[in-house]
């Protein structure tokens, strides 16, 4: 394989002009294999690290030429902005953060304060807007955790006197059309932000009208340059939320809820659900402990009202990151006690139990299994458990003992821990106890 990389900029500057400009012309190409190296003909392949370097470093510092530069960079990375975002990243901390703030260790944060000998008369303003730009872009094409970043990118342009912050916080980036951002109609107020990835609803009148042309500007917004994690409030004279004790009761919630009591907007839901689930997005106003993947609400919401949108509440949890979120479990029992155990139901209860780490017991979920029908479904569901599991199981080193620990978690769900469940065999009716002792099998 050829390692022969460009992976410094002294003494390739003669190549690295040529490769600069080939960016700009939209002209350079990435290799398919990592390290996912820039190419270009006549020249070795270069490592990005060096280019981006190499471009800060010329002046003078045009922010247009920069900010264009940046985004065909953005779109030729074969890992897009997770390819590129740390060299910038270096860059702010060796123009910006290091000449001109020092580190205060909070217990659960850093704090940057300005220094005291510190003159920021001597910063290049264009230097303080491209870094407000790419807090922007943090927002819009990083993880969800990126809003950290572009927050402390905020407070130091705060901190040295520029008013960037405050007016993005008004107007946005101003890269999306006035007809995207900003919807006035007679029932509803619609206004986002993509700098600051917020979207905000008013309703003056809560009405099938109000939610519908809500949902279409939201949806818009998806199909557009806006954020992939952001947050949602809504303000409305009544607010309807999913009955189902533990989910909370914020605006998202609301909206969504209010929303699926009219069946005609139903499209406009699952059209929403299908493009806000990501992994590793967010809700970015929801507290850590009540975490939520995008499309949530929409999701839960048209799952109470019809098992026609089952299909879509197992797309929602294969793709829910089990390591982070376990709010839908609350979703669970309610789900049980309102659909029961058929096999419509069941694979939708496995999915619930199997997007978290570990599922709560409820007491609601064991009546709903303590019948004939609902343990053989549940036991030809362990005869062909392979098929439950996620694609990427099946490559792991250990398929099977995953199998087995994944199942003890669906047992422990439904009856709870291994002694309660041998009490539960021994004291069942003739006609079911073949039946516990099948499922209860370790082999």
């Amino acid at each position: 394989m050829n390692r022969n990389y460009i992976t410094s900029i002294e003494g390739n500057e003669t190549v690295l002009v040529q490769y600069v400009a080939a960016v700009l012309a939209g002209t350079c190409r990435a290799r398919a294999t990592y390290p996912f190296p820039y190419r270009l003909s006549g020249c070795p392949d270069c490592l990005n690290t060096p280019l981006i370097g190499y471009f800060l470093r010329q002046e003078p510092f045009e922010l247009a030429r920069v900010e264009e530069f940046f985004n065909q960079l953005r779109r030729l990375d074969k890992r897009g902005f997770n390819g590129i975002y740390y060299s910038f990243d270096q860059w702010v901390k060796a123009t910006i953060e290091e000449p001109y703030f020092t580190k205060q260790p909070e217990p659960n944060a850093r704090q940057l304060v300005r220094r005291p000998d510190a003159d920021p008369a001597g910063l290049n303003p264009e230097h303080v807007r491209f870094m407000c730009f790419l807090a922007v872009c943090h927002r819009k094409y990083g993880p969800s955790w990126s809003y950290i970043t572009a927050q402390e990118y905020f407070d130091m342009a705060t901190a040295l006197g520029s008013d960037e912050p405050a007016k993005l916080k008004l107007f946005g980036s101003g890269r999306l059309p006035p007809a995207l951002t900003v919807c006035e109609a007679e029932t509803v107020r619609c206004v986002a932000n993509d700098a600051f990835a917020t979207i905000r609803i008013t309703m003056r009148q809560a009405t099938e009208a109000g939610y519908r042309r809500a949902l279409e500007f939201v949806n818009a917004l998806l199909q557009a340059d806006f954020p992939r994690s952001y947050g949602i409030s809504f303000i409305s004279p009544e607010k309807h939320y999913l009955p189902v004790r533990g989910l909370p009761k914020k605006g998202v919630h609301a909206f969504f809820a209010g929303a699926a009591r009219y069946e005609s907007l139903h499209p406009l839901l699952v059209e929403y659900a299908t493009r806000a689930m990501r992994p590793d997005e967010w809700y970015l106003d929801l507290p850590d402990e009540q975490c939520a993947l995008p499309g949530t609400f929409a999701v839960l919401a048209l799952g109470w009202v019809s098992e026609a949108y089952f299909g879509l509440l197992r797309q929602y949890l294969q793709t829910v990151d089990e390591e982070h979120q376990s709010i839908h479990q609350k979703y669970t029992p309610a789900f049980v006690e309102k659909f029961g155990i058929t096999e419509d139901s069941l694979p939708v209860f496995i999915g619930f139990v199997l997007s978290v780490q570990q599922h709560e017991p409820s007491r609601v979920v064991a009546e709903a299994f303590a019948a004939r029908r609902p343990l053989e479904l549940l036991l030809a569901c362990r005869r062909e458990f392979g098929s439950y599991l996620p694609e990427a199981a099946d490559a792991t080193d250990d398929a099977e003992g995953l199998a087995t620990y994944l199942w003890q978690n669906v047992l422990h769900t439904i009856f709870g821990p291994e002694k309660t469940r041998l009490k539960l065999s021994k004291s069942a009716s003739d006609d079911l106890r073949p039946l516990y002792t099948e499922l209860f099998a370790t082999a």
